[in-house]
This record gives structure tokens, sequence and C-alpha cells, in this order.
């Protein structure tokens, strides 16, 4: 799911109507500058459900507990609203979810181990679980509305300079307006992923 669309950024940009190629110019840009706040923030922001199969924490991994394990696992998304099953693959066991059962888990998206560690191995655990925002925030929101407005309707032939006499033009793929501003990255830092 776009973080905005094109008939949001239309009537941001106080259009009356847009040409259905207007309409895939403006998609294409919400597209890219979604792209550009996900390579600054290292993870998407819309809700979707991931499967993942994690490799144990160990005692060398710095995020972790000191020890052969560890009784917390970061998963790679978050905030994480919603945690369908977790299975060890050793031998397909599925835990069961609750404070006096096998595990919880945070919406700061960490499987907490209740009674024993997490395996210490390579793809130990598969984890089905639904993290990111619905909706995406106002502020990446608006930030790739802004990038996909100065890219496609500010400089829409990405000219990054043009004199009169003798006519010469250059472009750049800077020009096309896809960068992220110091208050942008400051924005952004709060949905940063966990490295």
């Amino acid at each position: 799911m776009p973080y905005a669309t094109p008939d949001e950024l239309r009537r941001l940009l106080r259009e009356e109507s847009w040409t259905p190629e207007e309409t895939a110019t403006a998609e294409l840009l919400i597209e890219l500058g979604q792209g550009v706040i996900e390579d600054e923030i290292g993870q998407p922001l819309e809700q979707s459900t991931d499967v993942v199969i994690l490799d144990g924490p160990t005692a060398d991994d710095s995020r972790y507990q000191a020890g052969t394990g560890s009784r917390k696992l970061i998963l790679p998304r978050w905030p994480v609203t919603s945690v369908t099953s977790v299975t060890l693959t050793d031998d397909g066991e599925e835990l069961v979810f609750g404070k006096d059962a096998d595990y919880t888990w945070s919406a700061a998206g960490i499987l907490h181990r209740r009674g024993a560690e997490w395996p210490c191995h390579d793809r130990a655990i598969e984890v089905i679980y639904t993290p990111g925002y619905l909706p995406v925030p106002a502020g990446p929101k608006r930030i790739c509305l802004r990038l996909a407005a100065a890219a496609g309707w500010s400089n829409p032939e990405s000219l990054s300079s043009e004199t009169l006499g003798d006519h010469a033009r250059a472009w750049s793929a800077e020009a096309l307006g896809m960068a992220l501003t110091p208050a942008d990255i400051r924005t952004l830092g709060a949905y940063r992923a966990r490295t």
C-alpha cells in the first residue's frame, strides 16, 4: 500500500483533474518518494503480514544479553500489532503465547521467551507477525508527497541549469527533487529500523 495516493498529490498541488498519464506519473513519483524514505529508515512503514525465519541470538551479537543464548529476540520490523505464530524450526514445535506460557511480545518488536532461552543457531525460529502502520503516519506521508511534488511538478524535466544565450541545458538526477532535508531526516528518525 503506498504512503499517499495520486488524488492526495493532485489536491496538494491544487489541480482540478489529471489525465490518466498524469495519474500514472503521480503513482510512479509517490513510489520513488516512498523508496527514498525507506532507504533512509531501513524498513517499510506500511502494515503487512510477514513470515520470517530468524537466526537465534548468540553471545557475540551485541543486541542481546551475554551468554549462550538469550530470552529476547528482536524482530526485523516494528511496530508490531500482532504475532500469529512462533515455531522452532528444529522440531516444528509451535510455541504458545502468554506470560505463563512460552513467549510474550511487545509493540517494539521484541519476543520474550518465558522459562527458556531461544535456540542459538542459524534459521532457528519462524515467526508470522504483522508489523507496520495502517495508515502510514502523517510525517512520512507529508515527506513522500513533498518529494513527489518537487520531482514531478516543480521541475518535471529534471533540469539542473539552463542558459538562454546559445541555449545550453543540463540535467541531473539530484534535480529530480528526491533529496531529504535535514528536517526530513530528523522526522524519519522516529521510524528507523533497528540494526
